[in-house]
């Protein structure tokens, strides 16, 4: 028996998360690439609604956001 693991796509995506000990805050989401506008814009928002702090797009961009491989498998 062979298991193919081939079989499953892998993809790029852009992650962003907030994980302070302090607020309890977990907050964790990706996108696809061509989605950074919008996944910077709401990483800002939940900053500022949540703990009061404000930040650019460029400092969420360089301190915040990572590239990571995601699996999309066909669920078989």
């Amino acid at each position: 028996m062979t298991n193919d693991v081939q079989s499953e796509e892998r993809r790029t995506a852009l992650q962003v998360a907030c994980d302070t000990a302090v607020s309890g805050c977990v907050f964790r989401m990706r996108t696809e690439e061509d989605d950074k506008d919008r996944l910077l814009e709401i990483a800002r928002e939940h900053v500022k609604e949540q703990h009061g702090q404000e930040y650019s797009l460029e400092e969420i961009d360089d301190q915040h956001v990572t590239e990571v491989e995601v699996e999309t498998g066909t669920g078989e």
